[in-house]
């Protein structure tokens, strides 16, 4: 069609607009350079803050980003780590994450100039624990705010609340870094728009509010380890949009899991350290989206629903450490795309379901320290991605599946502690290409068949074959290069060490365990590099051999190694536990190992024939923890030098020839727990103490068989605080700490024994002389028995109401048996005999329902014997010797008996509640003496205690004189 002017004029018409839209659009495409001004304020920035050169702590610091920040460069916006608007050419964006910054920041930084910041990150940078600016609420355009890991401190700036347009928080890693004035309530009463907020190891101190239930945008909230406290929220659970969860590590914040709705967004949700308890709810099903799940370390109880079978979209699950119990369920095998399974430390019980073998992705199976029966299901081995397999502290029976070699990427097999019985091939688990740490000891295998000795592992570090029915050691070991820890004790290894057991390739060697076998000869140390090596409990003869320098625990005692300890021993710079106890060593303990106290803790030569004088501490630094020399023939005095031994928690020198008087001047050792002088010759009065406070956490003292003379330490008995409060922590707890281990993998493997299990004793317990292999922390002891002691008995003794054991007896005290005692509600024996006391019993010594043990015989009591609770339980020979005694159970009427009060009242009758209270002794009073009291001898009789005593004192006037 022909067009006229008049058509050509109107299109062109129409043209002229769409051009002219065209030209503005093109020219605001063009590139729009920053404004000078935050130019100049970015640039000032870098200037107070950028320190390249500094060494951080951050192994990923950049000083790449800020260095591209030149004068010369006009653009801001081309920066890197700066992000503008397009339109406006102002900054929106800064992102400056690792980029060596250090110092205090405050309102004046340049940073607060960027008014138009809508995204702001300085996370892992370092600004030496100043506050936040409160200048950061003048950016009120920020929607994301980054301050992770800045060592920042102090209490965050009420201005934040201006920040209202934030979606995303993050003030995580600041461990300085207080929310308390506003507190999280009012943070989240402004902050509303939340989507994300993570305020982890941040000091928070207070339970969460319920009003984080009113962020209905919030997808994450993390609350790592900031010290939460009080009830968790369970609406928060049931926020619409939320996906993570995470409140792990706050051991004070408790709580429970609701009914979950249907179609949670819940995808990771982790509860990992915390007090949350109860039940796991059959809603759990409902999460259909959740992909991590752990509660590890936490309070639940009862049965693992079967529903968990419906996450299948879990990766990880970590129930660990709980209190679960019941089977684990079958339709644990549907989760068909977890990796990572752990239910160690529960309660579990059952079979191993054979269901597992769906989990065709699983790498890491942890089954550990439950009570699973039945037999390790041959199923198991078609999981052939399995890296990480723990079934050991259970029950299972039968033999390790014979296809364990498919496993082909297993790198830690634990089945330790087991009942699993039948061959251990050895030969088809070593096949193992990847097996890096292998624990099979302490289970009832009836033989051994082993590899090729040409076999070796080149990633081998861990073996346990402890209690693994071995006659003589594995030749296979000679050619295992990086083999680090290895433990073979408890078994039948006989005779001399073989030669190519000291094969050069073991160079790695830190930790040997070879303890309880029936080794009769060990020479020869080629481990340059061993730390711990333990040889206690076999028959090896001959000098002590001497370790490596590298050496930190030499354990030998109860062997028969005989001859003088070597002057070499001295040379041992890194040792921290030597025990040559229980051999047959003489001669002096050689001077410079006093040289060595800067590094020992466990120092135990006792039982053994060493004589001389204990060496002299000549370090003022001294770490030991426990000394026991007892049962040799030391002579001489204390060394002065154990005062500098501030972390001493165990001293026995019982059973020598040590004439001093009482250590006072020990006073001061704050740690002291236990004190052991018996059957020495320390003599004269204990007198008064020398400052306040002396000895305040003294629970044990056996100063028994002495000369000490003079009246009872009464002012004592007032500061010995820790017999005075019952300390509910030490309650099943042994003496002694540990020391540190060594972590392989997600294993860790101690390298030095415990402390504790070289803190033993032998003392008097309820007449017999008792070995204690390990102290309960909670057993309170006093022993002055058989010493020269005179006076009263003082009333001060009865404020030690934590006291288990109080022997007086074999002295010379006299006066009344005070009223006091019948404070002492532990009391579990207690010894006057063989005193002078006079008087009656007070009838109120029938109140300590928990004593077991009680004897006055060869005293001059008088009067009736009270006849209720525990007293209905003694014998005869408890009150012998007293001719003033009447009652039951001697045979001797009382004329006219002081009526002893009524026994508690009760429903049942007098001849039940006597006999529930002599149960009650024996349940809990005699735990002492059965439960713990091992190696009991026979009675000591008093005639027996006399004529030693006597023979002692001369023995020690004649060697006085020599």
């Amino acid at each position: 069609m022909k067009r006229t002017p008049f058509d050509l004029l109107v299109i062109f018409l129409a043209i002229i607009p769409l051009h002219l839209a065209s030209s503005k659009a093109l020219a605001s495409a063009s590139p729009t350079k920053c404004h000078e001004q935050e130019r100049s304020a970015l640039l000032e920035f870098k200037q107070s803050l950028f320190h390249p050169e500094l060494k951080t702590s951050w192994p990923y610091d950049d000083p790449s980003k800020l260095e591209s920040w030149k004068v010369e460069d006009g653009d801001c916006c081309s920066w890197e780590g700066v992000e503008c608007d397009e339109g406006t050419g102002y900054v929106t964006g800064l992102d400056l994450t690792h980029s060596c910054l250090f110092g205090p920041i405050n309102s004046k930084a340049s940073l607060f100039r960027l008014a138009h910041l809508q995204s702001l990150t300085l996370a892992f940078n370092d600004f030496n624990y100043s506050q936040i600016p409160s200048a950061i609420g003048d950016l009120v355009e920020l929607t994301s705010l980054n301050l992770s890991a800045t060592h920042f401190g102090g209490q965050i700036p009420s201005q934040v609340l201006k920040l209202t347009n934030l979606t995303s928080l993050d003030l995580s890693g600041n461990f300085r870094l207080e929310l308390r004035n506003p507190g999280m309530e009012t943070m989240v009463q402004f902050l509303t728009k939340l989507e994300h907020l993570d305020l982890s190891w941040s000091n928070v101190s207070t339970p969460v509010p319920d009003a984080v239930a009113n962020l209905s945008s919030l997808t994450s909230l993390r609350l790592h380890d900031c010290n939460l406290q009080g009830t968790f929220p369970t609406t928060i659970f049931e926020l619409p949009r939320l996906q993570l969860l995470e409140l792990d590590f706050n051991p004070e914040l408790s709580g429970y899991l609701p009914e979950f709705h249907l179609h949670s967004p819940i995808k990771s949700l982790s509860l990992r350290g915390t007090n949350f308890s109860g039940s796991l709810p059959t809603s759990l099903g409902n999460l259909a989206f959740l992909s991590e799940f752990d509660i590890s370390l936490s309070n639940f109880s009862g049965s693992i629903p079967s529903s968990i079978g419906n996450l299948t979209q879990l990766t990880m699950l970590n129930f660990q450490d709980n209190k679960l119990s019941g089977e684990i369920p079958s339709s644990t095998g549907k989760l068909v795309q977890l990796s990572y399974l752990s239910l160690e430390m529960n309660l579990l019980s059952g079979e191993i379901p054979n269901s597992l073998i769906n989990l065709k992705n699983l790498t890491h199976l942890r089954l550990q320290h439950n009570q699973l029966t039945g037999q390790i299901p041959a199923e198991i081995t078609g999981l052939n991605r399995l890296t990480y397999l723990d079934l050991s502290f259970n029950k299972l029976t039968g033999p390790i599946p014979e296809n364990i070699s498919n496993l082909e990427s297993l790198g830690a097999l634990y089945l330790q502690s087991n009942n699993l019985n039948g061959i251990l091939r050895l030969d088809v688990i070593l096949k193992l290409q990847h097996l890096y740490m292998l624990e099979l000891s302490f289970n009832k295998f009836s033989s051994i068949i082993e590899p090729d000795t040409n076999t070796s592992l080149s990633n081998l570090s861990v073996l346990g074959l402890a209690s693994s029915n071995l006659s003589e050691l594995p030749i296979f070991l000679s050619s295992q290069s990086e083999l680090q820890w290895l433990d073979l004790s408890q078994n039948s290894i006989y005779g001399q060490t073989p030669q190519q057991f000291f094969n050069v390739h073991m160079s790695q060697l830190q930790f040997l365990n070879l303890s309880r076998n029936l080794i009769t000869s060990f020479t020869n140390f080629t481990w340059p590099n061993l730390e711990v090596m333990d040889l206690t409990y076999n028959d090896i003869q001959g000098l002590l051999p001497i370790p490596p320098k590298s050496i930190k625990s030499y354990l030998v005692s109860n062997n028969k190694l005989s001859g003088e300890i070597s002057p070499e021993m001295c040379q041992l710079s890194s040792i921290h536990m030597l025990d040559f106890s229980k051999n047959k060593l003489s001669g002096v303990i050689p001077p410079c190992l006093g040289n060595l106290s800067k590094t020992l803790s466990i120092l135990s030569l006792n039982g053994n024939d060493l004589y001389g004088r204990f060496p002299q501490l000549h370090n003022n630094k001294c770490s030991l923890d426990m000394i026991d020399v007892s049962d040799n023939q030391l002579q001489g005095s204390l060394p002065r030098g154990l005062a500098n031994c501030s972390y001493l928690e165990f001293l026995n020198f019982g059973y020598n020839q040590i004439i001093d008087t009482f250590p006072s001047w020990m006073g001061s050792l704050s740690f002291l727990n236990v004190l052991i002088l018996r059957s020495n010759s320390f003599h004269g009065a204990i007198g008064k103490p020398k400052a306040r406070h002396q000895f305040p956490n003294l629970r044990i003292v056996d100063l028994s068989m002495n000369n000490f003379s003079g009246s009872l330490p009464f002012e004592y008995f007032d500061m010995w605080s820790a017999m005075k409060i019952h300390d509910t922590y030490a309650d099943g707890y042994y003496y002694g700490s540990y020391e540190p281990s060594k972590s392989y993998g997600s294993h860790n493997y101690s390298f030095y024994p415990a402390i504790g299990e070289y803190f033993s004793m032998t003392i008097i317990n309820k007449g017999i002389l008792t070995e204690y292999p390990k102290i309960l922390a909670y057993l309170n002891v006093i022993d002055l028995s058989s010493n020269n002691f005179t006076g009263e008995i003082p009333n001060s003794v009865g404020s030690l109401t934590q006291l288990r054991m109080l022997n007086l007896s074999n002295n010379a005290l006299t006066g009344s048996i005070p009223l006091s005692l019948a404070n002492l509600t532990v009391l579990e024996s207690l010894d006057l005999s063989s005193n002078k006391l006079s008087g009656m019993i007070p009838p109120s010594l029938a109140q300590l329902n928990f004593l077991a043990f009680f004897n006055v015989s060869d005293n001059h009591l008088s009067g009736p014997i009270p006849q209720a609770n525990q007293f209905a339980t003694f014998q005869n020979n408890s009150y012998e010797g007293n001719l003033g005694l009447c009652g039951v159970p001697l045979t001797k009427k009382c004329g006219n008996p002081v009526e002893a009060p009524p026994a508690p009242p009760s429903s049942a009758s007098a001849e039940e509640l006597n006999w529930k209270i002599v149960l009650m002794g024996f349940g809990s009073g005699l735990v002492i003496g059965v439960v713990l009291g091992l190696n009991t001898t026979s009675r000591i009789e008093r005639r027996f205690l006399r004529f030693y005593r006597g023979w002692q004192r001369r023995r020690m006037h004649q060697i006085r004189f020599v």
